[in-house]
Protein backbone atom coordinates (compact mmCIF):
# COMPACT_ATOMS: atom_id res chain seq x y z
CA UNK A 1 0.00 0.00 0.00
CA UNK A 2 1.53 3.53 -0.88
CA UNK A 3 0.25 6.07 0.41
CA UNK A 4 1.41 9.83 -0.80
CA UNK A 5 2.17 12.18 -3.15
CA UNK A 6 3.31 11.45 -6.51
CA UNK A 7 7.46 11.57 -5.01
CA UNK A 8 5.94 8.83 -2.62
CA UNK A 9 4.20 6.80 -4.89
CA UNK A 10 7.18 6.92 -7.17
CA UNK A 11 9.68 5.75 -4.13
CA UNK A 12 7.16 2.95 -3.74
CA UNK A 13 7.17 1.09 -7.12
CA UNK A 14 10.87 1.93 -6.97
CA UNK A 15 11.32 0.18 -3.92
CA UNK A 16 9.04 -2.68 -5.12
CA UNK A 17 11.86 -3.34 -7.83
CA UNK A 18 13.70 -5.23 -5.17
CA UNK A 19 11.13 -7.46 -4.81
CA UNK A 20 11.37 -9.08 -8.36
CA UNK A 21 13.47 -11.43 -10.33
CA UNK A 22 15.94 -10.86 -12.41
CA UNK A 23 17.61 -8.02 -9.67
CA UNK A 24 15.74 -5.61 -11.64
CA UNK A 25 16.17 -2.82 -8.97
CA UNK A 26 19.96 -3.55 -9.23
CA UNK A 27 19.49 -2.68 -13.04
CA UNK A 28 17.62 0.26 -12.14
CA UNK A 29 20.14 1.70 -10.41
CA UNK A 30 23.07 0.78 -12.42
CA UNK A 31 21.35 2.14 -15.74
CA UNK A 32 20.18 5.57 -13.97
CA UNK A 33 23.94 6.17 -12.83
CA UNK A 34 24.73 6.59 -16.10
CA UNK A 35 21.87 7.43 -18.09
CA UNK A 36 19.02 9.70 -18.07
CA UNK A 37 16.13 7.15 -19.24
CA UNK A 38 15.81 3.89 -18.35
CA UNK A 39 13.55 1.56 -19.72
CA UNK A 40 13.33 -1.81 -17.82
CA UNK A 41 13.19 -5.00 -18.94
CA UNK A 42 9.22 -5.89 -19.61
CA UNK A 43 7.66 -7.86 -16.74
CA UNK A 44 4.47 -8.03 -14.79
CA UNK A 45 4.96 -5.83 -11.67
CA UNK A 46 6.69 -7.98 -8.99
CA UNK A 47 3.40 -7.26 -5.62
CA UNK A 48 0.68 -5.87 -6.39
CA UNK A 49 1.11 -2.18 -5.17
CA UNK A 50 -2.40 -0.20 -4.30
CA UNK A 51 -1.87 3.54 -4.46
CA UNK A 52 -3.40 6.05 -3.07
CA UNK A 53 -2.22 9.60 -3.89
CA UNK A 54 -2.49 12.76 -1.97
CA UNK A 55 -1.88 14.73 -4.33
CA UNK A 56 -3.37 15.45 -7.83
CA UNK A 57 -1.91 15.57 -11.11
CA UNK A 58 0.71 13.34 -10.95
CA UNK A 59 -0.91 10.28 -12.19
CA UNK A 60 1.51 8.14 -10.30
CA UNK A 61 -1.16 5.99 -9.00
CA UNK A 62 -2.00 4.76 -12.71
CA UNK A 63 1.07 4.95 -14.59
CA UNK A 64 4.17 3.08 -15.46
CA UNK A 65 6.63 5.51 -14.93
CA UNK A 66 8.66 6.45 -11.84
CA UNK A 67 11.61 9.41 -11.25
CA UNK A 68 14.57 8.37 -9.44
CA UNK A 69 16.94 11.26 -8.09
CA UNK A 70 20.41 10.44 -7.50
CA UNK A 71 23.43 12.59 -7.60
CA UNK A 72 23.21 12.84 -11.29
CA UNK A 73 19.82 14.05 -11.73
CA UNK A 74 16.28 13.05 -12.18
CA UNK A 75 16.15 9.93 -13.65
CA UNK A 76 13.26 8.54 -15.90
CA UNK A 77 12.76 5.10 -15.69
CA UNK A 78 9.55 3.16 -17.69
CA UNK A 79 8.42 -0.29 -17.71
CA UNK A 80 5.74 -2.19 -16.98
CA UNK A 81 6.95 -3.49 -13.41
CA UNK A 82 6.16 -0.03 -12.16
CA UNK A 83 2.40 -0.39 -12.96
CA UNK A 84 0.41 -0.17 -9.50
CA UNK A 85 -2.51 -3.03 -9.71
CA UNK A 86 -4.87 -1.03 -7.92
CA UNK A 87 -5.52 2.90 -7.41
CA UNK A 88 -7.91 4.36 -4.60
CA UNK A 89 -8.78 8.19 -5.37
CA UNK A 90 -10.01 9.07 -1.39
CA UNK A 91 -11.56 12.25 -1.27
CA UNK A 92 -10.43 12.77 2.16
CA UNK A 93 -6.78 12.17 1.00
CA UNK A 94 -7.19 15.32 -0.85
CA UNK A 95 -9.57 17.67 1.67
CA UNK A 96 -6.18 19.31 3.07
CA UNK A 97 -5.00 20.13 -0.44
CA UNK A 98 -4.56 24.44 -0.46
CA UNK A 99 -6.35 25.78 -3.34
CA UNK A 100 -3.22 26.42 -5.15
CA UNK A 101 -2.19 23.08 -4.87
CA UNK A 102 -5.54 21.77 -6.27
CA UNK A 103 -4.88 24.48 -9.64
CA UNK A 104 -1.39 23.16 -9.60
CA UNK A 105 -2.79 19.35 -9.91
CA UNK A 106 -5.04 20.67 -12.70
CA UNK A 107 -2.45 22.25 -14.81
CA UNK A 108 -0.06 19.32 -14.38
CA UNK A 109 -2.67 16.73 -15.85
CA UNK A 110 -3.78 19.25 -18.31
CA UNK A 111 0.00 19.78 -19.51
CA UNK A 112 0.32 15.83 -19.88
CA UNK A 113 -2.26 15.69 -22.33
CA UNK A 114 -1.37 19.28 -23.96
CA UNK A 115 2.83 17.82 -24.50
CA UNK A 116 1.42 14.61 -26.01
CA UNK A 117 -0.52 16.68 -28.74
CA UNK A 118 2.30 18.40 -29.67
CA UNK A 119 2.99 15.98 -32.55
CA UNK A 120 1.27 14.05 -35.44
CA UNK A 121 -1.31 11.13 -33.93
CA UNK A 122 -4.45 8.91 -34.73
CA UNK A 123 -8.15 10.30 -34.50
CA UNK A 124 -8.72 9.09 -31.44
CA UNK A 125 -5.30 9.76 -29.28
CA UNK A 126 -6.33 13.39 -30.81
CA UNK A 127 -10.10 13.20 -30.18
CA UNK A 128 -9.36 11.60 -26.15
CA UNK A 129 -6.93 14.02 -25.58
CA UNK A 130 -9.18 17.11 -26.75
CA UNK A 131 -12.00 15.92 -24.66
CA UNK A 132 -9.93 15.22 -21.59
CA UNK A 133 -7.86 18.77 -21.42
CA UNK A 134 -11.19 20.51 -22.10
CA UNK A 135 -12.39 18.62 -19.13
CA UNK A 136 -9.91 19.47 -16.91
CA UNK A 137 -10.11 23.21 -17.88
CA UNK A 138 -13.99 23.31 -16.97
CA UNK A 139 -13.28 21.51 -13.66
CA UNK A 140 -10.23 23.86 -12.58
CA UNK A 141 -12.48 26.82 -13.03
CA UNK A 142 -15.68 25.29 -11.61
CA UNK A 143 -15.75 23.93 -7.89
CA UNK A 144 -12.42 22.43 -7.87
CA UNK A 145 -12.14 23.38 -3.95
CA UNK A 146 -14.71 20.87 -3.55
CA UNK A 147 -14.71 17.27 -2.11
CA UNK A 148 -16.57 16.23 -5.08
CA UNK A 149 -14.69 18.87 -7.31
CA UNK A 150 -10.90 17.39 -6.30
CA UNK A 151 -12.16 13.74 -6.88
CA UNK A 152 -13.13 14.94 -10.26
CA UNK A 153 -9.90 16.33 -11.14
CA UNK A 154 -8.29 12.95 -9.30
CA UNK A 155 -10.21 10.87 -11.91
CA UNK A 156 -9.52 13.13 -14.79
CA UNK A 157 -5.92 12.79 -14.01
CA UNK A 158 -6.10 8.77 -13.73
CA UNK A 159 -8.08 8.80 -17.00
CA UNK A 160 -5.20 10.58 -18.93
CA UNK A 161 -3.20 6.79 -18.62
CA UNK A 162 -6.35 4.95 -19.24
CA UNK A 163 -6.92 6.40 -22.29
CA UNK A 164 -5.21 6.69 -25.68
CA UNK A 165 -4.72 10.45 -24.64
CA UNK A 166 -0.83 9.85 -24.51
CA UNK A 167 -0.55 7.64 -27.14
CA UNK A 168 1.12 8.05 -30.49
CA UNK A 169 4.08 6.95 -32.20
CA UNK A 170 6.55 9.46 -30.73
CA UNK A 171 6.62 8.92 -26.97
CA UNK A 172 8.83 11.31 -26.37
CA UNK A 173 6.59 14.52 -27.62
CA UNK A 174 5.74 16.56 -24.48
CA UNK A 175 9.57 17.95 -24.79
CA UNK A 176 9.28 20.67 -22.44
CA UNK A 177 9.34 17.86 -19.68
CA UNK A 178 12.93 17.32 -20.41
CA UNK A 179 13.72 20.84 -19.76
CA UNK A 180 11.62 21.53 -17.22
CA UNK A 181 13.46 18.74 -15.27
CA UNK A 182 16.95 19.77 -15.05
CA UNK A 183 15.72 23.11 -14.68
CA UNK A 184 14.21 21.72 -11.50
CA UNK A 185 16.87 19.37 -10.27
CA UNK A 186 19.86 22.53 -11.04
CA UNK A 187 17.69 24.88 -9.86
CA UNK A 188 16.43 23.01 -6.93
CA UNK A 189 12.91 23.95 -8.13
CA UNK A 190 9.55 21.97 -7.82
CA UNK A 191 8.73 20.18 -10.74
CA UNK A 192 5.71 22.43 -11.81
CA UNK A 193 7.51 25.47 -10.52
CA UNK A 194 10.01 24.96 -13.34
CA UNK A 195 7.50 23.13 -15.96
CA UNK A 196 5.49 26.61 -15.36
CA UNK A 197 8.63 29.01 -16.16
CA UNK A 198 9.39 27.25 -19.18
CA UNK A 199 6.00 26.07 -21.17
CA UNK A 200 5.13 28.96 -22.86
CA UNK A 201 8.73 29.42 -24.39
CA UNK A 202 8.70 26.00 -25.38
CA UNK A 203 5.31 27.05 -27.30
CA UNK A 204 6.50 29.80 -28.94
CA UNK A 205 9.35 27.66 -30.72
CA UNK A 206 6.68 25.14 -31.82
CA UNK A 207 4.39 27.92 -33.07
CA UNK A 208 7.20 29.24 -34.98
CA UNK A 209 7.70 25.89 -37.04
CA UNK A 210 10.73 24.32 -35.12
CA UNK A 211 9.97 21.03 -35.48
CA UNK A 212 12.60 20.01 -33.43
CA UNK A 213 10.16 20.94 -30.18
CA UNK A 214 6.53 20.07 -31.93
CA UNK A 215 4.75 20.34 -34.98
CA UNK A 216 2.66 23.43 -34.78
CA UNK A 217 -0.23 22.03 -36.23
CA UNK A 218 -1.01 20.05 -33.97
CA UNK A 219 -0.87 21.77 -31.04
CA UNK A 220 -3.00 24.70 -32.74
CA UNK A 221 -5.57 21.62 -33.14
CA UNK A 222 -5.41 20.49 -29.33
CA UNK A 223 -5.65 24.55 -28.32
CA UNK A 224 -8.52 25.12 -30.33
CA UNK A 225 -10.64 21.86 -29.42
CA UNK A 226 -10.10 22.66 -25.88
CA UNK A 227 -10.23 26.50 -25.22
CA UNK A 228 -14.04 26.81 -26.05
CA UNK A 229 -15.28 29.97 -24.25
CA UNK A 230 -12.66 30.19 -21.78
CA UNK A 231 -11.54 33.34 -22.42
CA UNK A 232 -7.99 32.11 -23.31
CA UNK A 233 -6.12 33.93 -25.99
CA UNK A 234 -7.08 31.34 -29.19
CA UNK A 235 -2.64 31.15 -29.94
CA UNK A 236 -1.53 28.18 -28.05
CA UNK A 237 2.24 29.82 -26.26
CA UNK A 238 -0.46 33.10 -25.82
CA UNK A 239 -2.80 30.92 -24.17
CA UNK A 240 -0.57 28.62 -22.20
CA UNK A 241 0.86 31.48 -20.48
CA UNK A 242 -2.36 33.33 -19.93
CA UNK A 243 -3.44 30.00 -17.97
CA UNK A 244 -0.64 29.46 -16.35
CA UNK A 245 -1.10 33.26 -14.70
CA UNK A 246 -4.81 32.31 -14.10
CA UNK A 247 -3.37 29.77 -12.07
CA UNK A 248 -1.36 31.92 -10.07
CA UNK A 249 1.77 29.70 -9.75
CA UNK A 250 4.71 30.96 -8.89
CA UNK A 251 8.11 30.77 -11.21
CA UNK A 252 11.61 30.00 -10.00
CA UNK A 253 13.91 32.84 -9.74
CA UNK A 254 15.75 33.92 -12.80
CA UNK A 255 18.92 32.17 -12.69
CA UNK A 256 22.29 33.60 -13.20
CA UNK A 257 23.82 33.70 -16.86
CA UNK A 258 26.32 30.83 -15.12
CA UNK A 259 23.16 28.71 -14.08
CA UNK A 260 21.49 28.87 -17.52
CA UNK A 261 25.10 27.48 -18.80
CA UNK A 262 25.15 24.45 -16.38
CA UNK A 263 21.59 23.79 -17.14
CA UNK A 264 21.69 24.20 -20.94
CA UNK A 265 24.69 21.46 -20.78
CA UNK A 266 22.95 19.07 -19.15
CA UNK A 267 19.54 19.23 -21.05
CA UNK A 268 22.00 19.00 -24.04
CA UNK A 269 23.96 15.37 -22.08
CA UNK A 270 21.13 14.11 -20.66
CA UNK A 271 18.47 14.71 -23.25
CA UNK A 272 19.55 16.80 -26.46
CA UNK A 273 22.13 15.93 -29.55
CA UNK A 274 21.54 12.93 -30.83
CA UNK A 275 18.91 11.55 -28.48
CA UNK A 276 15.24 10.92 -29.49
CA UNK A 277 13.82 12.78 -26.31
CA UNK A 278 15.37 16.38 -27.75
CA UNK A 279 17.00 15.08 -31.04
CA UNK A 280 19.13 18.16 -32.56
CA UNK A 281 18.64 20.42 -29.68
CA UNK A 282 22.10 21.62 -28.65
CA UNK A 283 23.03 23.73 -25.68
CA UNK A 284 22.59 27.17 -27.59
CA UNK A 285 19.09 25.78 -28.01
CA UNK A 286 18.43 25.43 -24.58
CA UNK A 287 19.92 28.75 -23.62
CA UNK A 288 17.66 30.83 -25.61
CA UNK A 289 14.60 29.08 -24.18
CA UNK A 290 15.57 30.11 -20.75
CA UNK A 291 16.47 33.24 -21.52
CA UNK A 292 13.13 33.61 -23.18
CA UNK A 293 11.02 31.63 -19.54
CA UNK A 294 9.12 32.68 -16.88
CA UNK A 295 11.17 33.86 -13.64
CA UNK A 296 10.07 35.99 -11.33
CA UNK A 297 12.68 37.86 -9.89
CA UNK A 298 16.53 39.34 -10.95
CA UNK A 299 19.10 36.40 -10.49
CA UNK A 300 19.46 35.62 -7.39
CA UNK A 301 23.60 33.91 -7.47
CA UNK A 302 24.52 30.29 -8.17
CA UNK A 303 22.31 27.58 -7.10
CA UNK A 304 23.18 23.98 -7.02
CA UNK A 305 21.85 20.67 -6.14
CA UNK A 306 22.44 20.11 -2.97
CA UNK A 307 23.78 16.13 -4.19
CA UNK A 308 26.19 18.55 -5.93
CA UNK A 309 27.11 20.41 -3.32
CA UNK A 310 27.93 17.41 -1.31
CA UNK A 311 30.35 16.01 -3.38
Amino acid sequence: MAVGGGSVLDASKIAALALSPGRLFDFALRHAATAALTVLPDAPPPVDIIAMPSTLGTSSETNSVAILRNRYGSRLLIGRPLRPRHAVLDPERLATLSPAAVREGALEAFLRVAGASTSPRTERAERDARLLGRALLEAAAGEAISAAGRLRLARLSAATQRTAALRGPDPYSARHWYLANEVAFHLGARKMTATVAVIAAVWRRIGAGDLRWGDRVSLEAFWTGVVGATGLPREPAAGIAALVDQADLPSPPRPSAREIDRVAAAVETAWGDHRPMLRGIRAADIRAVLHDSRWSTPPVGDRRPRTAERR
